[in-house]
C-alpha cells in the first residue's frame, strides 16, 4: 500500500512538472502575414500582424482567413509538441491510457499496474 501511494506521489510531481513545462512553451507559427504565439497549454500569447495590407478594409475577409490559418497551424503544432512533451516527461503516452477506458477497463499507467 505505501509502495503504491509512492508511486502515485511520483506520477503527481511528473504531472506537475509536465504542467509547469506546458506553461513556459511557446510555440511560434507563421502564416499569410499573421504571426501567433501559442503555449503549450494552446493559450494565445501573442498575435502580430507583420502583413501591414492585411489591415485595410478591403482585405478584411484575407485577415480573418489568414489569422485562422495561422491559429490552426498554431495549435496543431502546438498540440503535437504537449504530446512529445507528455510522453518525454511522463514516460508513457496519455492516449495508451484513452484505450484502457474506451474498453471499459482501467487505464495501464506504467508503475501502477
Amino acid at each position: 500500500m505505501l509502495d503504491q501511494m509512492g508511486q502515485m506521489k511520483q506520477l503527481y510531481d511528473k504531472y506537475k512538472k509536465l504542467q509547469d513545462a506546458l506553461k513556459s512553451l511557446i510555440i511560434r507559427s507563421r502564416e499569410d502575414g499573421i504571426l501567433i504565439d501559442m503555449s503549450g497549454e494552446m493559450d494565445i500569447t501573442d498575435v502580430k500582424i507583420e502583413d501591414e495590407t492585411l489591415l485595410s478594409v478591403e482585405n478584411k475577409e484575407k485577415l480573418e482567413t489568414a489569422f485562422i490559418n495561422t491559429y490552426r497551424k498554431a495549435k496543431t503544432k502546438a498540440q503535437q509538441i504537449s504530446m512529445e512533451k507528455t510522453k518525454e516527461i511522463l514516460g508513457f503516452d496519455p492516449q495508451d491510457m484513452l484505450g484502457g477506458m474506451m474498453g471499459g477497463g482501467m487505464p495501464k499507467i506504467p508503475g501502477l499496474n
